[in-house]
């Protein structure tokens, strides 16, 4: 992937303007991807590139055509909106990190990079949390507004409490009868089999699913030396560990339950990236835009 759009997410982390942060994030990524070589995407989501074998003929635009005798494809060119629900993860486990950056001030620049990447192509972005309660924050549209309205929503978001997927966040899943496309965006702690629930009920709904799993740094590699207390941020439940001869066993089960997501994912045929909280966004922004590219 080319480096020439990469956007620090530590950076990210100092504005508070969320609206400002997503509009800088995406006009920068495209611009990226308009200087780079990489293929199959154009800065407009109305744009056009020339057609290749093999894409469909209903995206042809004929007029086009007629007046050049060359052959374009409309890109992401759709009459109906595409229904986009940001399932986002507010528990107390997501307020961990640096002091940089910590997980939920990620997630929630990353629900509105997405947001704003959303109602930019004509899609309808709807956010639903969950953490100490599960709600619908805010149902699905396309309009510039209603980023707005994202926006300010993630911006008083807290996070708080125990991972919850409760019956209220299972019943709002089970409403989404309408095709569309879910992002869960959570680090998976605290709730269990339940937030493999989620995706099963996501998946059953017959949502076209994307999971982004979100760590730290701390949580992955355990870099502290010496004697310290471990508290679980959901639980309050601490133990007292020694570094070095903790480490090896502490890596061992952080990749096992990374494994784990995956492995569910992969049973529900979800696809699931791993995103570190000091890694940039566009990799994050490059999967999405794969899987929306791959919506039909």
């Amino acid at each position: 992937m080319p480096s020439s759009f990469a956007i620090d997410a530590s950076v990210l982390a100092a504005v508070d303007d969320l609206s400002l942060v997503a509009k800088a994030v995406v006009e920068g990524f495209f611009d990226g991807l308009h200087r780079s070589p990489f293929l199959g995407y154009s800065t407009e989501f109305s744009a056009y590139r020339p057609y290749v074998n093999g894409d469909n003929l209903r995206y042809v635009d004929w007029k086009v055509w007629g007046r050049t005798d060359e052959y374009y494809v409309k890109q992401f060119e759709d009459d109906t909106n595409v229904r986009c629900q940001i399932f986002l993860d507010t528990s107390a486990s997501m307020d961990f990190g640096g002091p940089a950056v910590n997980k939920f001030n990620y997630a929630r620049t990353l629900a509105a990079v997405l947001a704003f990447l959303m109602v930019r192509q004509h899609d309808a972005p709807g956010l639903i949390v969950f953490g100490a309660q599960s709600k619908q924050a805010s149902p699905t549209s396309s309009t510039r507004h209603h980023a707005d309205e994202l926006f300010q929503l993630l911006t008083n978001l807290k996070a708080d409490g125990r991972t919850n997927v409760d019956t209220p966040l299972l019943q709002m899943a089970q409403t989404l009868t309408r095709r569309g496309l879910a992002v869960v965006i959570s680090d998976f702690l605290g709730g269990g089999e339940t937030c493999f629930e989620l995706l099963r009920q996501l998946h059953g709904q017959g949502q076209e699913v994307l999971v982004f799993h979100l760590l730290t740094p701390e949580e992955l590699d355990l870099p502290y030396e010496g004697d310290f207390i471990m508290e679980d941020s959901e639980t309050g439940e601490e133990i007292q560990i020694e570094t070095e001869g903790f480490r090896a066993e502490y890596r061992k089960r952080v990749n096992d339950f990374c494994s784990r997501v995956v492995q569910e994912c992969t049973k529900l045929e979800i696809e699931c990236q791993l995103l570190r909280t000091d890694t940039p966004l566009d990799g994050a922004m490059m999967t999405y835009l794969e899987k929306r590219s791959a919506y039909q």
